[in-house]
């Protein structure tokens, strides 16, 4: 089963939703519940008796429900209880690993219908997701933070290392320094800040209403090296003979091991087998003029066309002028721009 699956049907059950509501109010009701998340003809036919009810799924139609004895089945949109005291019988031969008669219910179920299957239990006080033969539980709001709290510290950290590591890459752009070595060791920090990045987007999904905080702290992180890949592609996809083959997200496949060889990383991005890590590379520049304030993408690009790097922060404004679109101002304030990233790197 696809992660993404589970994971759309555990924001699902995210604290704020109306079904994760019902499932808390059972929960401390200390009652257990079977529910259906999806009806169809497969459904159908492992059903048997209960009750057609045909009511809105709220928090508190569910707990009242669930003390009846068998399953809830929801719409396919969760949005109405189709029935309840459902009992549910589906075919013995189906495998599982469940013993409780509520969980082996449940997991047979989803893989016959091929719809979730949520479970609450009363005596281990946990809600699991069953779907695709498997068995996820549902951690509680401060299991869920707790990871996401060491995630954003784990990310604050490395974002903190990429910002001092572009500082001193942007200082060997400067000075024309760049080799293919401090290249990768860019592209590494980047990709491990994106995996976390993702991971953080996990957390505050299945978290919902709760992971408003968190949420933000992450958005705050993550702003710190939004759009850098792409700008990394466009300074130096030119320094290979095809283009199109300097690609960072061939790199979001790569185990943790791999990201860690240089070598490894270079060969991905296109530099061939065995790839020298000392060649210089050269940069166009369009990284370094992003910083500049409100300057249009089309005059980076004619810039970038017009000088080279060294060229540019050596411009003057009446050089600069010579560059359609900009005018006296914007000239001056391109060349103050560039020379206050000359200074402070």
């Amino acid at each position: 089963m696809p992660r993404s699956t589970v994971r759309r049907y555990l924001k699902l059950l995210a604290p704020g939703t109306p079904l994760r509501a019902g499932l808390d109010r059972i929960l401390h009701g200390r009652t257990g519940a079977l529910i259906v998340l999806g009806n169809n003809s497969r459904v159908q036919q492992v059903s048997s008796g209960g009750f057609q009810i045909g009511v809105q799924c709220t928090g508190q139609n569910l707990r009242e429900l669930a003390k009846l004895d068998g399953a809830i089945i929801l719409s396919n949109d969760l949005s109405h209880i189709v029935a309840a005291g459902v009992h549910l019988v589906p075919s013995g031969d189906l495998p599982t690993a469940e013993t409780g008669t509520r969980h082996r219910s449940a997991d047979r179920t989803a893989q016959y219908a091929g719809v979730p299957v949520v479970t609450v239990s009363a005596s281990m006080s946990t809600i699991s997701l069953f779907l695709g033969g498997r068995r996820h539980v549902v951690e509680t709001v401060p299991q869920v933070i707790s990871r996401a709290n060491q995630t954003l510290a784990t990310l604050s950290r490395v974002v903190t290392r990429l910002d001092d590591l572009m500082e001193h890459f942007t200082a060997l752009e400067l000075s024309e320094q760049v080799t293919l070595r401090y290249l990768t060791q860019v592209v590494h920090r980047l990709e491990l800040t994106r995996r976390l990045s993702v991971e953080m987007r996990y957390h505050t999904d299945i978290l919902g209403a709760e992971g408003r905080m968190v949420a933000m702290q992450h958005a705050d992180l993550a702003s710190a090296f939004d759009g850098i890949a792409d700008l990394l592609t466009e300074d130096y996809a030119g320094n290979l003979d095809s283009p199109g083959e300097f690609d960072l997200t061939r790199l979001h496949n790569f185990s943790d091991e791999e990201l860690f060889s240089a070598n490894l990383v270079a060969q991905r991005l296109g530099f061939g087998v065995n790839p020298d890590l000392e060649q210089p590379l050269t940069t166009r520049g369009v990284r370094l003029l992003t910083k500049v304030g409100r300057l249009p993408v089309p005059l980076v690009t004619k810039l970038v066309e017009r000088f080279s790097l060294p060229e540019l922060f050596g411009a003057t404004v009446t050089e600069l002028m010579e560059v359609e679109g900009i005018g006296p101002l914007r000239a001056r304030q391109v060349r103050d721009a560039m020379l206050r990233i000359a200074e402070t790197t």
